[in-house]
């Protein structure tokens, strides 16, 4: 069998469940639920989330989640292509259910136009080599011009799904330092000012960094960057026009930047230019590379 369904595929469920929760997410109701429909009839769905989007102006987003363990040799584009499409049909036939809305009544005024897939391949040493092959796949998927405009799908893979497992890891350090005091931050957009928010919502996950900041034991506020992207000095240089851009830095705090991606050889060459491009006020730390699902997730 190519999917794991029974209780490989509930324990994925609860599985990608740890996670999202890590993150503040809400879960609405049990896992593997049916949910009424427009059509008078039943949608099957892994689960069903609500979190507090801060970007711009604060607003509940509600998510379904479908969970997907699978092998690499068994997965090909239909396989994804198919399962967005289904998706994308049960936002639309879920998003003015009456019935749906009576039996989760937080509904009544939350749009529910996004679905997020999550999908685990679990012959996990085959799947460095197929995720270009992977990526091809989901860079042909085609979705429904009727719904286009609306329903929103992503999709996590075992890398996108191991750097947030490794984000909350850093998170949980940070935490110990301040006493718990770490937020994320949404800088200004649209006119709208910043926020800060323990919750992270759906495009930072995707995001090649994350911004946050903390108050010290000592009350002195840090600036925090979780950074995912190249580590040489011309993506660094970009990472700060960014920063800048959003009016992030500031010389009177300091600025702890994560790097997740690996180059010791190179990165220990332009490492001075860095900090010096910072102004010496920088401290660079490493997120961890998860070679599995860590422990939090498991237990």
């Amino acid at each position: 069998m190519a999917e794991d369904q029974g209780v490989n595929g509930d324990y994925w469920n609860d599985q990608a469940t740890a996670l999202l929760t890590q993150f503040n997410w809400q879960k609405l109701g049990d896992s593997n639920i049916d949910l009424p429909n427009e059509e008078k009839g039943k949608s099957g769905v892994d689960s069903l989330f609500t979190y507090v989007d801060s970007l711009r102006k604060p607003f509940t987003e509600a998510v379904i989640v479908e969970a997907k363990r699978y092998k690499t040799d068994s997965f090909t584009s239909s396989s994804l292509q198919t399962w967005i499409t289904i998706l994308d049909r049960k936002l639309t036939n879920l998003k003015n259910s009456e019935e749906l809305q009576e039996k989760f009544p937080v509904l009544k005024d939350i749009p529910l136009r996004t679905g997020l897939i999550v999908i685990w391949f679990h012959n996990f040493k085959e799947y460095h080599n197929f995720r270009s092959t992977f990526e091809t796949y989901l860079a042909g998927v085609k979705v429904s011009r009727k719904n286009q405009s609306s329903n929103k799908i992503y999709v996590l893979e075992n890398d996108a799904i191991l750097r947030l497992a490794s984000l909350h890891m850093s998170i949980k350090e940070l935490d110990t330092e301040s006493g718990g005091k770490f937020q994320f931050y949404y800088p200004s957009v649209d006119l709208h000012p910043a926020k800060r928010s323990r919750t992270l919502n759906l495009n930072y996950m995707l995001s090649k960094f994350i911004l946050g900041d903390f108050a010290d034991k000592n009350g002195t506020e840090n600036k925090v960057v979780f950074y995912f992207g190249s580590l040489n000095i011309e993506s660094f240089q970009r990472l700060k026009h960014a920063l800048v851009t959003f009016s992030y830095l500031d010389d009177d705090k300091p600025l702890i930047i994560y790097t997740y991606l690996r180059d010791d050889e190179e990165f220990r060459k332009v490492r001075p230019d860095v900090i010096k491009l910072f102004k010496d006020h920088l401290e660079l730390r490493e997120m961890e590379i998860l070679g599995d699902l860590p422990k939090f997730m498991r237990s």
